[in-house]
């Protein structure tokens, strides 16, 4: 009994002089795993000079030339004039290498005059102008009857629907009328507000990819067939005539390459605090002396783009935007260009101000699904003051309500990427930086008393727009600028708070500053593992380099 409790107390005696897990070991970790999935397969050996000399001198082997392991395919003419199908399906096999079962219902008649043909183009003709179904197993062929058939098909979807909106406005004021009303005991008052909207965007994506597929393959099979669908296991079963059953077999397959397709989205959000020469917002015109591959658009103010396929010099393409409404900064547009670096983007942005990386959000998506990746806080504000006042034997007792809602600061990304047969991406964006701010406000409630309440003050910087780029180059959207001022004064001390007199012993600055928001966004289509690979070696390169780089104290 000793022995065991003094193993008991050495055991606690060493678990408390181990330190909690640091930081280190959680990086440590990660890069293990990145490393892992980075790997494809071990390093290859060293190579001597005798094995490179092999390699690129091998050995000279005279061998006598073999036998063609298959013969080539006998060609024959077929002449049939209202002949019985099974007599016809014999007589293609007859004197080839193939073998022929043919189902007992099978029947009909076959007229063709086909010349110089092969066995499988033969059987491949009759199936298209006839609708027989056959399966080639080798040498064997099999031949079904015209009645229908049952077949299951595996799909790999989610089970379950997805509902996403993403709605732009833009409000000018609003008209509000009020009204007093009351009833026994409780008073109050009323009023309807009316926004005026100068300009909204407004788009709904609903994918109901289950119920979409049963109402495709219900109008593929017609009145005729069957269709069942068990979203859950996967499963699809489909009842119908050979013919319907390859048109079937056919949307499948095309309907699985389209949604399971994915890309990768990367973007960066960056501030730009333009120089002196650059005040009227970034010059993309000199970006390879406006000679670089690119699609564009422009919009009027700060709110819709508009966007389209250009040709011709940067400098014209943008010189012809659409005009910026009063009062507003330049147009936003939008540029896809033919290159992958984000690194040559931001080295060009520096040299026409300062540039701050405010978020590098990376996310994937499906094909046709809405990504939105939300970076920030979320602070309650006040949005509604009203007063209830009750009336007893105590006298009049007026309370006070708040109405308290969520103000979102910070970073937000909306993308929904769609993906053609060719590799080129159509992307819906609607990227938005948002600042909100506390503002004191006292209020006068009547007979509730004064009330200060912690009202919103939003900046907002917010883009929607439909642009289309090829697999792996960037699209950059800018426009988006907003000026500041700084001011700041400086006195004497003693003499500069002496009233008027104070004004000659000191200085005031004032100073502006301008700068423009831009948003680079890179899609990437991720076809195969290999794709996964680079992605996740390109992750730990930059591991790698954070590692390296000094540490500020």
């Amino acid at each position: 009994m000793k022995r065991y409790t003094m193993i008991v107390v050495g055991s606690l005696v060493l678990l408390g002089c181990a330190g909690p897990l640091t930081p280190r070991d959680t990086q440590q970790a990660i890069r293990q795993e990145i490393a892992q999935a980075a790997q494809a397969q071990p390093a290859p050996h060293a190579v001597t000079d005798a094995q490179a000399q092999a390699a690129l001198l091998p050995p000279l082997k005279l061998e006598l030339p073999k036998n063609a392991a298959e013969p080539a395919e006998p060609r024959f003419d077929l002449v049939v004039n209202g002949a019985p199908a099974q007599d016809v399906f014999m007589a293609i096999v007859s004197g080839t290498r193939y073998s022929m079962l043919v189902h007992p219902e099978v029947a009909g008649t076959i007229s063709a005059n086909l010349k110089n043909v092969t066995v499988p183009e033969a059987m491949s003709a009759i199936r298209e102008l006839y609708g027989y179904d056959y399966t080639m197993e080798g040498h064997r062929i099999v031949v079904r009857p015209l009645t229908p058939q049952t077949r299951i098909f595996k799909v790999n979807y989610l089970a379950g629907t997805r509902t996403g909106s993403s709605d732009m406005r833009v409000i000018s004021g609003s008209v509000s009328s009020a009204g007093t009303g009351g009833t026994s005991g409780v008073t109050g008052a009323g009023s309807t507000q009316q926004s005026l909207e100068t300009s909204r965007i407004d788009t709904k994506l609903n994918s109901d990819f289950w119920g979409e597929l049963k109402a495709a393959l219900e109008t593929i099979v017609g009145e005729s067939g069957k269709v069942i669908l068990s979203p859950q296991s996967g499963i699809v079963v489909v009842r119908t005539t050979p013919r319907t059953m390859r048109d079937v077999e056919h949307f499948l397959k095309a309907t699985a390459s389209a949604v399971e397709r994915q890309v990768m989205l990367e973007a960066k959000i960056l501030e730009v605090q333009l120089n002196d020469g650059y005040q009227t917002g970034i010059n993309w015109s000199v970006l390879h002396n406006g000679q670089h591959k690119y699609s564009s658009g422009a919009n009027a103010g700060n709110f819709d783009l508009l966007t389209g396929a250009a040709s011709g010099s940067l400098a014209d393409v943008l010189g012809s935007g659409l005009p910026a409404a009063s009062g507003t900064s330049s147009g936003i547009f939008g540029l896809a260009f033919q290159t992958k670096s984000f690194a040559a983007l931001i080295n060009f942005l520096e040299t026409q101000g300062s540039v701050h990386v405010l978020s590098s959000p990376r996310i994937a998506a499906l094909n046709n699904q809405q990504a939105v990746l939300k970076v920030g806080t979320d602070d309650f504000f006040v949005t509604d003051v009203s007063t209830t006042s009750n009336t007893g034997g105590a006298g009049t007792t007026t309370t006070p309500s708040v109405t308290l809602q969520p103000f979102f600061s910070g970073i937000a990304l909306d993308v929904t990427p769609q993906i053609d047969e060719k590799g080129r991406i159509t992307l819906h964006i609607r990227p938005s930086v948002s600042v909100v701010t506390e503002k004191i406000k006292n209020i006068d409630a009547g007979q509730a008393g004064k009330l200060t309440l912690p009202l919103a003050s939003s900046a907002v910087s917010e883009t929607d727009s439909v642009v289309q780029v090829e697999d792996g180059r960037i699209v950059a959207i800018g426009g988006m600028m907003k000026q500041s001022f700084d001011g700041s004064a400086n006195r004497v001390p003693g003499l500069g708070q002496v009233p008027l007199l104070g004004y000659f012993f000191g200085n005031t600055n004032q100073s502006s500053k301008k700068s423009e928001l831009v948003i680079l966004i890179k899609p990437t289509v991720i076809d195969s593992q290999a794709d996964w690979q680079a992605d996740a070696e390109a992750t730990q390169a930059r591991l790698d380099k954070i590692e390296r780089q000094p540490a500020t104290p």
